[in-house]
């Protein structure tokens, strides 16, 4: 590249350091990324047993919590034939393969840990940072400058254990989940899970399949469980993610928070243990198909929190004891901790994360250094979000973006729900939009409405994939358009490969002729009413637009 090209150091190569180097190639910038491990692919490189320094980890089943539509990249979709909900193995192939397509392992540097990451000494003038690197491979430490840092080694700092009297008197086993692998080395023994999102789910639903004596799941203030599907057999995520279902015309948004959202409008959550105590404090999300039926079959007991640690069991909030038990895996997640970075300040006194568009440190000299993937999303798509975040801080690092005054940036962040050091879910779909409108990204209403209608009627009523944000700006991609509209065909088709007619759009329109009148006549008519209105106005998210879910 020219001498003149500016340097960034991508820290991590798994998947938000990924869409960093990406990112950087699509805006002109040199990335050179450092990966403390032998392997990319970050969380999604799975080992039987932790590597060194690894914090979060994943057990053998896992498999996505999001569809692999909205899962994946916005230029480079999962294949049809993958299943509708990959497992680790199909995704750590995905994310080779997306390296490989782009050409990005040649700017990783393998087995090098990132020491620390300070101010150069001409920063004041250059805006410049000095990246000391540990060679695990020959435990030399390099030191190199670069004209911007993105960090991209995911907000999982350290994991997240709450502090219970007497848990040092307990004469079980006490772990968190980062190093569960699979339930063998549990059948026969009394488990107590703590926590109520996804792993604390699948994690006592897979333990009660096999054979433990007794499976609890200690849940503090309840959990709405979402199924991965829905009645009919779609996945959920793809029917509420819709520009129609997010917008305040059709009232979609109130389901996050009703029982509509429970396994698919099935069950209310009271029956089974799992409804909130106190609806005024946060409550959790799981993604689960199976956690109903589960608490039915005896397989898992749904008890409140623990409130004190005996020698052989725990007291919980209502007063029982259980005793006898053996192992208690703590679900709880994970706090944001970058510790490698010198003199950041990354949260004010409070603990709450100040973080620009939860991107960039709101104290920074200069706008040079970056924190992407930060966000564990709910809705639509963390990757996406991810990738949006890397596409939007490296126009920043290029000096094609601009940031206000530091008392706006200020404003800004505590209008949106606020982040601490204990991890927290957001949804994010209008977040999304404002990074891609900043960026020159995001489709035009009109331009859709007039020149593409079919596009226009996947935009409003069709779900919210990345291939979106490809459709214009500097880093489309041609074929962002059928992406978008086969995007139902490639979901469905990994469950019945028979092969069908590809419809046209005269038969599109008339097999949908009466959906389509009363949309044109109502829907268009209010859906673009709302996005008028906020077509120029700076987008500040409240808790109605945008919220945070606890894990336990």
């Amino acid at each position: 590249m020219d001498v003149n090209t500016k340097r960034v150091a991508v820290i991590g190569a798994g998947v938000s350091g990924l869409v960093a180097i990406k990112s950087c190639l699509e805006e002109g910038l040199e990335p050179v990324c450092f990966e403390r491990h032998d392997q990319p692919g970050g969380l999604w490189y799975y080992t039987s047993e932790p590597r060194p320094g690894q914090v979060a980890a994943l057990y053998r089943s896992i498999i996505t919590n999001q569809s692999k539509e909205l899962l994946g990249f916005s230029d480079f979709r999962f294949s049809k034939e993958d299943p509708l909900y990959p497992g680790h193995e199909q995704v750590y192939e995905y994310l080779k393969e997306y390296m490989n397509v782009f050409d990005l392992e040649k700017y990783i540097k393998y087995n090098r840990r990132v020491v620390k990451v300070s101010p150069s000494e001409d920063h004041h003038v250059s805006g410049k940072w000095t990246v000391q690197v540990h060679n695990t491979e020959s435990d030399d430490v390099e030191t190199d400058t670069f004209d911007g840092v993105m960090m991209c080694s995911g907000g999982f700092g350290d994991i997240y254990i709450p502090k219970i009297p007497g848990m040092k008197d307990f004469k079980g086993t006490t772990l968190h989940a980062n190093l569960y692998r699979e339930p063998s080395p549990y059948r026969g023994k009394r488990v107590i899970v703590v926590g109520a999102s996804h792993t604390a789910g699948e994690l006592s639903c897979e333990l009660g399949r096999h054979q433990c004596a007794k499976v609890y799941m200690s849940v503090r203030n309840g959990t709405i469980v979402v199924s991965r599907l829905t009645k009919s057999g779609l996945p959920y995520g793809m029917t509420v993610t819709s520009r129609a279902a997010l917008t305040s015309v059709s009232g979609w948004r109130d389901r996050f928070d009703a029982e509509h959202f429970v396994s698919g409008g099935g069950h209310p959550t009271d029956r089974f243990g799992l409804k909130a105590k106190d609806p005024t404090k946060p409550i959790s999300v799981m993604v689960n198909g199976d956690m109903q039926t589960c608490i039915a079959a005896g397989q898992v007991t749904v008890i409140p929190e623990i409130s004190k640690f005996t020698t052989n069991g725990v007291i919980l909030s209502d007063g029982r004891v259980l005793d006898d038990i053996d192992v208690v895996i703590f679900a709880t997640g994970y706090t944001i901790d970058y510790k490698t970075l010198e003199g950041i300040q990354m949260f004010d006194r409070n603990g709450v994360l100040t973080l620009y568009k939860y991107i960039v440190p709101v104290d920074l000299e200069h706008p040079s250094l970056v924190i992407v993937g930060i966000l564990e999303t709910f809705i639509p798509s963390t990757w996406n979000t991810h990738e949006l975040q890397a596409r939007w801080a490296a126009r920043l690092i290029n000096g094609r973006l601009r940031l206000p005054t530091k008392s706006k940036m200020e404003r800004d962040i505590y209008s949106r729900p606020t982040m601490t050091k204990h991890y927290k879910i957001l949804e994010c779909s209008l977040y999304q939009d404002e990074l891609a409108r900043e960026i020159g990204a995001l489709p035009s209403v009109w331009k859709l409405l007039f020149t593409d209608p079919r596009l226009a009627y996947a935009y409003f009523f069709g779900p919210a994939v990345g291939p979106w944000y490809r459709l214009q700006g500097s880093a489309s991609w041609n074929g962002a358009r059928d992406a978008i509209l086969n995007t139902w065909e490639n979901t469905l088709y990994p469950l019945n490969p028979t092969p069908k007619p590809r419809e046209t759009w005269k038969s599109f329109i008339w097999r949908n002729k009466r959906d389509v009148l009363i949309i044109s006549m109502i829907g268009f008519g209010l859906i673009l009413a709302s996005q008028l209105c906020q077509v120029n106005q700076r987008f500040v998210p409240t808790q109605g637009w945008l919220k945070t879910y606890p894990f336990y």
